[in-house]
């Protein structure tokens, strides 16, 4: 796959591959001449795709000589319309595959006015995907670095398994790390109370086994930095990356954020549960982390491009902790809120969101978990956002 978002891809890029004799393999597959219109042609394509969708995702790049395997040159695809014929393969994908995939469709223009086109599928976590034509349900195809292969009865079934277990891996990832957090079994020792806990989880760090040296990853600290910090620390650990900033005397920190060697970003944020002078009555600071996270510091747009920098593709699980807050309420009228609005539990394990495309605007992808932190203390929404799902908060 080339490794650059989809839209970006130019011809320079193209170019490289064909100078640096990229083979076909697993995620990448070149075809001189668009798919026809004939049925086996029709046929052809679904097999290509379903079998890049169900092992690691790739691109098929339309124009491109290839001898064996290794491109030769890139003469591109005379066609009257490149847009009407995007709009043909895409609507057979979409029609031929069950379960439907995750996939994009560019073009780019040659110096001779050609045109490639690239396909491309995103690693899907509802695999595996079985071509249907004309209403008949037809073969499973997985992909090897020597092409396409109908799988069997075994494949299949290791599929079927490999898919559950990647929900299973992730929420269990999940879990654990929460309930390391919630007692104190943390890579930095953080200020006691209420925290806040991000986790970004690549599908491909339980499927595909990805692995980062950080070691020879300078920018890391850049990257990832750990939220609420004007100035901070880092260093290599045993998991990866660790950066964290705040503390008392060194011994208690705000803030860390963890880059697993496996993609897995970790960011937690203390202090996000405050008390009156009394030790009474708790308040949950959600309008201030709310505008840390989309808009004031964008936290969550600056950890997606950390990502999409370094190399991890979507699709990405993405959850939202909150621990030590049972009994507090939410501040809505600059002070603590009186009657029964409270939280009743002390940790809130908010469900997954899937982020398909890193460049997604962070306050459309978080709203629904904001809503969900405010249910929990008795209101309809987050009042930061209009009815229409637009951002109004200070």
């Amino acid at each position: 796959m080339i490794n650059r978002p989809l839209e970006k891809i130019t011809f320079a890029d193209l170019d490289a591959f064909r100078q640096e004799q990229w083979p076909e393999s697993k995620t990448v597959d070149y075809k001189r001449d668009v798919y026809g219109s004939k049925d086996e042609d029709k046929k052809e394509l679904l097999k290509d795709v379903s079998s890049f969708a169900n092992t690691l995702g790739g691109d098929i790049l339309i124009g491109v000589d290839e001898d064996k395997g290794v491109p030769t040159g890139i003469p591109g695809i005379t066609i009257p319309d490149v847009d009407k014929e995007k709009l043909r393969l895409e609507g057979i994908i979409r029609q031929g595959l069950e379960p439907r995939i995750d996939f994009g469709i560019h073009h780019v223009t040659t110096p001779s006015n050609t045109f490639v086109i690239i396909i491309r599928m995103k690693e899907s976590l509802l695999f595996p995907h079985r071509v249907v034509f004309h209403g008949k349900f037809g073969e499973f195809w997985g992909r090897s670095s020597a092409g396409k292969f109908s799988m069997d009865t075994d494949e299949l079934r290791r599929s079927f398994t490999l898919s559950d277990s990647i929900y299973q891996q992730i929420r269990a990832f999940r879990k654990e790390r929460v309930s390391l957090i919630v007692n104190d079994d943390t890579p930095m020792p953080l200020m006691p109370g209420g925290k806040l806990v991000l986790h970004m989880i690549p599908v491909a760090a339980f499927r595909s086994r990805q692995s980062f040296n950080v070691a020879t990853m300078p920018q890391l600290p850049t990257k990832f930095p750990p939220m609420e910090a004007s100035a901070f620390g880092n260093r290599l650990n045993f998991d990866g990356h660790i950066a964290y900033a705040g503390g008392r005397n060194g011994e208690e920190f705000t803030s860390y954020t963890q880059f697993f060697r496996n993609g897995i970003i970790e960011a937690v944020l203390s202090d996000i549960v405050v008390q009156d002078k009394d030790g009474e009555k708790k308040q949950l600071s959600a309008s201030y982390f709310e505008r840390m996270l989309v808009r004031e510091h964008q936290v969550f747009r600056s950890l997606m491009s950390g990502l999409r920098d370094v190399g991890v593709d979507p699709p990405i699980w993405c959850f939202l902790s909150i621990t030590g807050v049972k009994g507090a309420t939410i501040e809505t009228d600059g002070g603590f809120h009186r009657g029964n609005r409270v939280i009743d539990r002390d940790i809130l394990m908010l469900p997954e969101c899937v982020i398909d495309d890193l460049s997604a605007d962070s306050a459309t992808t978080l709203r629904p978990l904001f809503d969900l932190i405010w249910n929990a203390a008795g209101f309809a929404r987050s009042p930061n956002f209009d009815a229409n799902g637009n951002w109004v908060g200070r």
